[in-house]
Parts: C-alpha cells; structure tokens; sequence
C-alpha cells in the first residue's frame, strides 16, 4: 500500500501519514482483518462477561473454581493467537512476505511483548509489597504512608519498564518487514538502534497515547453506561431490590461490547502502521548518517 517508506519524516509526518494509509486503504484494510478483529472482540467479551460474573459472585461470598482461572489462562492464549493473527494480516498489507511468514514473526512478537508485560508488572507489584513490609515491619512509616510510597514505588517502576520497551518498537518492526531477519536482533543490534532514536520514538508514543485515549472514551462511552447499569442494577438486586433494568439488557450489553472492541481492534491497526512508519524514518535517518560519515571518511 505505501511506496514512500523509507522518508526522513517527522513525528507528526508519522502519525499523519498513518492515519492517511489508514483513512485511505480503510475498506482494503476491513477485507483483510475483519476476521482477527471479530475473534479478538468475541475473545474481549467473554473476558469482560468472566470479569462482571466473578465479581458479582465476589460481592454475593460465593466460592469461586480454580477452572475460572484455568478459563482465563485459556482466553489470554486465544488473545495471543488473535493478535498474532491480526499483525500478521495487517503486515500482509505493508510488506512483500507471505502471510505464513508474517504470522510466524507475529506470534514471536506478541510472546515477547506478553513477556515483557508481565515480567515488567510482577517486578513492580512484588518491589511494591516487598517495600510496604519493610517499611511496616521496621516501623519506618504508617501502613497508609508505606502504601503511599509503594504505590509510588510500582508507579516508577512500570515507567521505567515502557521506557525500557520502547526500542522494541523499532526492532520489532524491523524484524517483521525484514525478509531473513533474525529474531535475536531485537534485542540485539536492532534495539540498539531504537535506543538511539529513544527520544524520537517516546515523542511518537505520547502523542498517539492521547490520541488513543480520546478515541476509546468516545467508542467505550455507550459500554461504559450500559455496563455501570448493570452492575449497580445486580448489587440492589443482592441487596434485595427488585430487578429495575428490561429484560434484554444482558444481550444488549454482550452486542455493545462486541462492536466496542471490534472498535478497538483498528486502534492496534493504526498502532501496527504507525510503528511502520516510525521504522522508515528511523531506517533513512541512520542511512543518512552513514552516508555523511561514508563522505567524512572518503575526504579525509
């Protein structure tokens, strides 16, 4: 779909230009990932169903199975495998590799990414706790202020991990479009490279971030009030009023979350284009600076 690639752009020329591939390729791009986009918004629904009835049952003391957990690591597997699906078919647009080996690279991708999240979370939760005793069991602080400052603690902590992350996004990127590209090279030569051009990508991330955020207040806003509804309906419910909600609202909540997070799916979409462009930017840049340094060398 794009034959400019390789442009020494700016920040704002990589979100425009993204949105511009998007904006224009809109029903090409439909074609391709409507069937990612359904399976990741039924997967999303069933998760948010999950969550609503574990924490109705929560509310009302019931014991909960170790199958519930044992669903939810199954569904986490099924997101893994839809958004390897969607990457793969979203790249299938972008670069000249079959979908198999786009697919292939994609689920790679989305393991590391599954990782790093989770590598990144458990560190900052487990610092957190580990903090609060201490600072509780050495009377440094009152329970309240050590949960205070470990909140601050977790909160630092997770920053430094997206910070962290943030080169992959150049060095994943690569590592998709390439055609024998290595998967050691993203955390090789390839991250190196992102760490460069660390204040390039950061920029780019914080914009699209409020951009994203716009967007899925918006879409999510209809969601939101139905869900709210809901479970305030079923808490007076448990405490003993009467149900004052119709009686199609269940099925009007599992329609609206449907097409709220088939929604969302093209936010990641955008996400996959934008990183695209990023990575040509990046690529023409260092080619650019090689080529001076080539010129530098030569006349010396």
């Amino acid at each position: 779909m794009e034959n400019n690639l390789y442009k020494s752009r700016s920040i704002y020329g990589c979100v425009k230009d993204a949105f511009n591939l998007l904006n224009l390729n809109i029903l090409t791009i439909l074609k391709k990932t409507w069937m990612p986009a359904i399976a990741l918004a039924v997967i999303s629904t069933i998760y948010i169903i999950g969550c609503k009835n574990v924490m109705i049952a929560n509310l009302s003391g019931q014991k909960l199975s170790y199958w519930i957990l044992l669903g939810f690591m199954f569904l986490a597997l099924c997101e893994t495998m839809a958004q390897s699906w969607l990457m793969g078919k979203t790249y299938t647009l972008l670069n000249a590799n079959s979908f198999k080996e786009n697919l292939r690279k994609a689920f790679f991708i989305t393991l590391t990414n599954l990782f790093l999240t989770l590598a990144i979370t458990s560190i900052a939760f487990y610092s957190g706790g580990t903090a609060i005793a201490i600072f509780v069991s050495k009377h440094v602080f009152s329970p309240e202020k050590a949960m205070s400052i470990s909140l601050i603690i977790q909160l630092a902590i997770m920053i430094i991990g997206y910070i962290f992350v943030l080169p992959f996004i150049f060095s994943t990127t690569k590592y998709i479009m390439g055609k024998d590209t290595k998967f050691v090279n993203i955390i090789g030569k390839d991250y190196h490279t992102g760490i460069k051009h660390l204040g390039f990508i950061l920029i780019g991330q914080i914009i699209t971030m409020l951009f994203y955020m716009v967007i899925m207040i918006v879409i999510s806003l209809p969601f939101m009030i139905i869900l709210s509804s809901y479970l305030f309906n079923q808490m007076g419910i448990m405490n003993g009023d009467s149900d004052g909600t119709p009686s199609y609202l269940t099925f009007l909540l599992i329609a609206v979350s449907l097409l709220t997070t088939f929604l969302y799916t093209y936010i990641f979409v955008y996400f996959y284009i934008f990183c695209y462009y990023i990575y040509g930017a990046i690529t023409q840049q260092e080619k650019e600076k090689a080529d001076i340094k080539m010129k530098i060398d030569k006349y010396e």
